[in-house]
């Protein structure tokens, strides 16, 4: 399903656009658009669908979407009503020049870094949402001051941080760059085929035991790790579509030659089954 190219509705007196909603439902369509948007749960629990993963949602929750991220938030009809506070701010539009002095880099780094969203672990909720409130308070200056402090406070975070949805963007640093980039740019075009250790290793002309240790310390993750969330992202992105014949056949196409080892797989990614994530992802789109 092609998401809505949705418009925020940002004042052209605004940097950083404040919206506080208090609604029975939120805009149930999947769409995007090009603000990032920060958003604050105060009232409400459900779920979110973000490109290709499901996320549970409660009261206190606050998630970062990435610009032009596809989502749609559903919350529970049984509380009757949802609350919410969003930070809109577009990094192409004014805010461009600002974040691009070099006392601010580290920030423009972070939102860079951090274009497939994320959720604010629990044991940070009480802080951020502290700085979200005053933002919302303050008058124009104060709140763009206050944004810069947000955006500090997430920072220090970055960590700790879970991608939303898709694969884990990988920070390559200056040195070997060039190298790390190709060896990934490779895997991207080719996770559904066979590609063992030995055949990867010799295309960055290590041995298979440096190239792990080459690997790891570029990603952070291990060879077969990020294979498998390739993989995996490419078979969110089938189970969510409507011309796939079975699970079997979507593991297959996503490189997977054993729905035995596919099903343990993508439970250890995504955090449930195959099967019920299709039935999660429908019921959030349709219901």
């Amino acid at each position: 399903m092609k998401p809505i190219q949705y418009r925020v509705p940002v004042p052209k007196d605004r940097t950083v656009f404040i919206q506080e909603d208090f609604l029975d439902k939120f805009y149930p369509h999947m769409h995007c658009h090009e603000e990032y948007q920060l958003i604050w749960i105060k009232e409400g629990n459900g779920q979110l669908l973000v490109d290709d993963h499901v996320h549970n949602f409660d009261r206190g929750d606050i998630f970062l979407l990435g610009s032009n991220q596809a989502h749609v938030f559903k919350n529970d009809f049984r509380l009757g009503y949802v609350q919410s506070v969003s930070v809109f701010f577009n990094v192409k539009g004014s805010l461009s020049a600002i974040l691009n002095m070099p006392e601010l880099s580290m920030l423009l780094d972070f939102i860079d870094k951090n274009g497939r969203g994320f959720k604010v672990p629990n044991i940070h909720l009480a802080q951020i949402s502290r700085r979200i409130e005053a933002l919302k308070n303050s008058d124009s200056l104060g709140q763009l001051v206050s944004f810069f402090y947000l955006l500090k406070s997430l920072n220090r975070l970055s960590l700790k941080l879970k991608p939303l949805s898709g694969v884990t963007s990988v920070d390559f640093g200056t040195g070997g760059s060039f190298r790390i980039t190709a060896l990934c740019d490779f895997l991207e075009n080719n996770y559904k085929e066979n590609i063992g250790l030995n055949e990867i290793a010799e295309r960055a002309n290590l041995t298979p035991q440096a190239f792990c240790r080459y690997f790891k310390k570029s990603t952070g993750k291990t060879f077969v790790s990020y294979l498998n969330e390739l993989r995996v992202r490419e078979a969110c992105r089938l189970l969510g579509g409507q011309d796939y014949d079975c699970i079997s056949i979507v593991a297959y196409h996503s490189g997977f030659n054993s729905i035995t080892n596919f099903n343990r797989v993508f439970r250890s990614i995504v955090g449930i089954s195959p099967k019920m994530y299709v039935a999660n992802y429908k019921n959030l789109l349709y219901e």
